[in-house]
């Protein structure tokens, strides 16, 4: 249960995103800097039941998000015989490879998914936007995004509504001109009345957006920076900590065409 936008234009590359999880699990961490073995360095927060992730970006200008997926008729507990590897760990595995073409490579020629539960994975760079599908069975599905914004969603309880409703949402704020409460898309702190359980910022009784994480940088900047709200609020605005990375060969090959 997430809530992910993504604007990349030539100018900025934004990428904001809500994390939704069950109240009962144990509390996450504010962003760290780790560094892998091969000499990237890639900053996230931490998942503090499983150790993993669901967002993070490289010294390389390489973002990585991922949100659950659910099948029709499968269970919200992701693995419940426990066959299968936490997916946050995927993000750590993928980041530490440094470049987009080779977290790419990795991905379709080294990476197993048959390990995990079935997952939607965003890799982000100044170059492109990719999307990888796992759904527990044939090949790990790619797909290749070319959109100046785009959206998506995850949600274990009725599923194809909430993503629709938010979906709706999110065309009616970029309409309203994609206004912002200081460096935050308001889009990722709505929270509607009577729609609550539906809303980017989410609250049900069993589950609610817990943080919210925002990468930024300039194609062909010197830094990027991930920002980082938790417990947020309809009037949240500054967020709690504020990290800059600085970029290592980042936003060397040009953008595909697209409007700033």
């Amino acid at each position: 249960m997430c809530t992910l936008s993504v604007h990349h234009t030539q100018a900025d590359v934004l990428v904001k995103m809500n994390r939704d999880e069950m109240i009962a699990r144990a509390p996450e961490s504010p962003p760290v800097i780790s560094r892998s073995g091969d000499g990237v360095t890639w900053i996230a927060p931490k998942d503090g039941e499983k150790g993993g992730t669901w967002m993070g970006a490289n010294d390389r200008g390489v973002v990585a998000c991922l949100l659950n997926f659910y099948q029709p008729g499968e269970s919200l507990l992701p693995d419940p015989e426990g066959r299968y590897r936490s997916r946050g760990e995927i993000i750590p595995l993928a980041l530490s490879h440094g470049s987009d073409d080779a977290v790419v490579s990795w991905l379709l020629e080294s990476f197993d998914p048959t390990a995990y539960p079935s997952f939607d994975l965003h890799v982000i760079s100044a170059q492109a936007m990719r999307r990888f599908i796992w759904l527990k069975k044939g090949p790990l599905e790619l797909m290749e995004i070319d959109e100046k914004w785009c959206v998506y969603s995850s949600s274990g309880w009725d599923s194809g509504d909430v993503i629709r409703w938010r979906d709706a949402r999110f065309r009616e704020w970029i309409e309203r001109g994609e206004p912002k409460s200081g460096h935050l898309p308001t889009f990722h702190i709505l929270q509607e009345q009577g729609h609550e359980d539906r809303s980017p910022l989410m609250t049900r009784d069993w589950s609610t957006t817990r943080s919210i994480t925002q990468v930024q940088f300039a194609p062909g900047g010197g830094e990027l920076t991930m920002r980082y709200w938790p417990h947020p609020q309809p009037d949240s605005q500054a967020p709690e900590t504020s990290d800059s990375l600085p970029l290592v060969a980042a936003g060397a090959a040009p953008l595909k065409a697209k409007a700033p």
